[in-house]
Parts: structure tokens; C-alpha cells; sequence
């Protein structure tokens, strides 16, 4: 690190801690100039982290194999990159270690280093995404129209003539920079850093859940593991307190007698339902001749039923799509796009079911003040004003200098206005 003079990069996280403790810098060593730090562990020295990393101690208790993590990341296992606020500094400088200080004054750390081999520091705070929150960082955003329907979902056709749409316009984006590239002057190889920010990107949405595995373990370092109670043992503490085993009773009673009823119950009115709507949706989309138009096609009452019917068949697949997401880690992004149409179509559905309610109790309980209401309207557009229209158009001198054959249009105007009194009741 020390014999050249380009730029070193060190990306710190913006929730490191500030306090003059000290402790040590874990992460990714991508090369000699790109150091990702992923968590600071405080009050642990380096070789007792670098030992349990070696072993595995950091990583214990992990909900699923953190190797995936390690794999999107492009490595193969942490580093220890240095230390934090150490105690006695050390008389030599390693260019393997870096040496920082904190302050509670600020944000960004300073940096040890001798002055015959000061290299240029730039120093890259980022914030951590949050996995459960589902924030991620990307290159590719999603799409509007998303393209990870199998072929046992292509009978979803309620978004059709939208992604067919989004489709069009992405063929045609990708003939125009096919066209653009066409135009550049000089096209140069990507560097050694625009190269690695896909693995950045990958460090940065697998950081969150990684730093939570390394502070929940960190109390393992240099301590003795608590060995765990036998049988007997657990036997004899649960026996010890009568509520725990009441507690138990219950809990096994409900997990292994009432809750595979219900969960058969429910399983049963489920598919009750969608057989129910799959025939609705044949009868909607039933059609005399091929040529011949639906009932979907020419009533938008059929049209919605038929759109939120899908929606509710397409539901339970959606669900055990989510289901998925959790048998792995929440940096995992694959299963995002499936998450977003889901909760989507049950916020459109909750939002139509919201308004109806709302607008149907405003009515129920004004019904009084909306009748008078749309009476007026009624009253006011469609029977005084063509009353006062036909008498203008009827009227003398001529109406907007209009000639007007005066005797037909007496005759039609005495004609229209018997029709309004007549429609009116009067």
C-alpha cells in the first residue's frame, strides 16, 4: 500500500460507531486499493477476531449458509483489514493493517499512516440497505412489466396488453443504443474500478445482514462456549416451573391437534373458492362463436369481476412464491419483483373495497341530503336548462341572429318542451 501513489478507496459504512473505543475492521479486501469495510467490531483484538473467523466463531448461529453472502460479495471468507482506535499503537507500519481514529465529532475517521508512504485516501461512506425493508442497490432497476412468469402463469392475461406495451418500448430503447454505440469515438476497456462496482454493489446490500451475524456473535470472542443442558437437565429446569409446562401442554396441543384443522379447513375453503372463480372466469370469457365477442369484452361490470377474479386465483402462487424468500438471506433480491405484484394487487383491491365502503356508508347515512342533491342536478341540467334553451332558440328577435323558420320552430319547440313536462312528471 505504501510504495505507490494512486487512490485507496475505503468505503466505511454511515452507522459505524464513533466512540473513542477500540476495535477492529472487518470486511473485504477486493485489491491493494479497494478496501470494503463491513463491521467494527469494538473492544476485541486482532488476532483473537482473525482466529475466529478462521474457526468460524464470528459466524455461528447463522439462519442460513452464509456462504451465498460470500459468494455475491466475491470472496470466499472476511478479513481483518486493521484496527480502530488502538491502545498502543505499534512501533512499525503495516501496509496489510489500517490504523483509524475515531471522534464523536465526526463522521468520517482519520488515518494513520507514515508520511514517506502517504497514498491518496478517499474515503466512501455509504449507507447500509435495510433487508427486511427489502432496499437494495442495483444497476438494473426492475422493470415496470415484470418478465419472471413461468410458463404454468401465462394464463394471468389481466396485465397483457400492458407488458406487451413495456415490451415494445424496451425493443425499441435497445435499438437505440445499439444505434448510439455506433456513434462513439474512442471506446475504452472498463478500468480495474468500473469493473469491480458490481461486486461493490453486492457488498453493500449483503453488509446489513452480515454485520448483524459478526455484532451477535461477537461476545463468543476469547470466552468459553456455554455447553448445552442435557436431557435431564432440561427436563429438570422445565419441572421447576409449572406455568412453563402449562404453557408447553398448550403450545404442543395447538401446534400438533388444532392448528392442522384449521389449516385444513382454511386449505379447503381456499380451493372451494378458486374452483368457484376458475368457473366464473370460463363463463365470462365464454364465447358463442370464435368470433364472437365476450361477456367480458362488452360489459365493464364482467371486466372488473374478471380482472380481480384473476387476481384472486393468481394470489395463492404469488404466496408461496413469498414463501420462498424467507428459506434464504434478504440481500437475496430474486424474489423482489414477485413481492412488489403481490402486495400491489392487494392494495388495488383493498383501495377499491376502501372507497366502496366509505362512499357507501356516506350515502346510507346522508341518503336524505344526496337524494335532494342529485334531484337539483337532475332538475337544474337536464329539465330547466333544455327548458330554457328550447324557449331561447323559440324566442323573439332571433336568438344569435340565427333566421330561424319561425312556425316549425314554434311547433318543435311546443313539441320538446310537451316531452320535458311529460318526462319531468309535471
Amino acid at each position: 500500500m505504501g510504495t505507490h501513489n494512486g487512490l485507496m478507496r475505503i468505503f466505511w459504512p454511515s452507522d459505524a460507531p464513533n466512540e473513542p473505543l477500540p476495535g477492529v475492521l472487518v470486511g473485504f479486501r477486493n485489491s491493494q486499493l479497494d478496501i470494503f469495510v463491513v463491521s467494527i467490531l469494538q473492544e476485541v483484538e486482532p488476532r483473537q477476531v482473525e482466529n475466529a473467523l478462521a474457526v468460524g466463531t464470528l459466524l455461528r448461529y447463522s439462519p442460513h449458509d452464509v456462504k451465498e453472502l460470500f459468494t455475491r460479495c466475491g470472496h470466499s471468507s472476511l478479513s481483518v483489514l486493521g484496527q480502530v482506535n488502538p491502545r498502543t499503537p505499534s512501533g512499525h507500519f503495516d501496509d496489510n493493517l489500517l490504523t483509524a481514529y475515531t471522534d464523536p465529532s465526526s463522521r468520517l475517521p482519520r488515518w494513520r499512516c507514515p508520511a514517506d508512504v502517504l497514498p491518496t485516501i478517499q474515503v466512501v461512506v455509504y449507507d447500509r440497505p435495510d433487508p427486511v425493508r427489502m432496499q437494495y442497490l442495483s444497476l438494473t432497476p426492475i422493470a415496470l412489466a415484470l418478465g419472471d412468469k413461468t410458463t404454468s402463469e401465462q394464463w394471468d392475461t389481466a396485465f397483457a396488453k400492458h407488458e406487451a406495451e413495456e415490451a415494445e418500448r424496451q425493443r425499441k430503447k435497445a435499438i437505440l443504443v445499439e444505434k448510439l454505440k455506433l456513434h462513439k469515438v474512442v471506446a475504452h476497456p472498463p478500468t480495474q474500478k468500473e469493473a469491480a462496482l458490481p461486486v461493490l454493489i453486492e457488498q453493500v446490500n449483503c453488509s446489513s445482514e452480515i454485520d448483524a451475524l459478526l455484532q451477535q456473535n461477537i461476545g463468543m470472542i476469547g470466552r468459553r462456549m456455554k455447553r448445552a443442558l442435557s436431557v435431564s437437565e432440561r427436563v429438570v429446569e422445565s419441572a421447576n416451573n409449572l406455568w412453563d409446562y402449562v404453557y408447553e401442554s398448550l403450545w404442543y396441543l395447538f401446534t400438533v391437534w388444532v392448528w392442522p384443522v384449521v389449516a385444513q379447513l382454511f386449505i379447503y375453503g381456499l380451493m372451494a373458492h378458486r374452483i368457484a372463480g376458475e368457473y366464473i372466469l370460463r363463463a365470462l370469457d365464454w364465447r358463442l362463436s370464435p368470433d364472437a365477442p365476450a361477456l367480458k369484452d362488452i360489459s365493464a361490470t364482467a371486466q372488473q369481476i374478471d380482472i380481480r377474479l384473476q387476481q384472486f386465483c393468481y394470489w395463492p402462487i404469488q404466496y408461496l412464491t413469498l414463501r420462498k424468500r424467507k428459506a434464504s438471506w434478504g440481500s437475496i433480491t430474486n424474489s423482489h419483483p414477485e413481492y412488489i405484484r403481490f402486495y400491489n394487487s392487494l392494495w388495488l383491491v383493498a383501495n377499491d373495497v376502501i372507497m366502496g365502503i366509505a362512499l357507501g356508508s356516506f350515502i346510507i347515512e346522508n341518503s336524505a341530503f344526496v337524494a335532494v342533491q342529485v334531484d337539483t342536478v337532475f332538475s337544474t341540467w337536464s329539465i330547466e336548462g333544455l327548458r330554457r334553451m328550447i324557449s331561447w332558440l323559440t324566442g323573439w328577435p332571433p336568438p344569435g341572429g340565427l333566421k330561424l323558420n319561425t312556425e316549425l320552430a314554434a311547433f318543435l319547440g311546443d313539441l320538446f318542451l310537451w316531452v320535458i313536462e311529460y318526462w319531468a312528471g309535471a
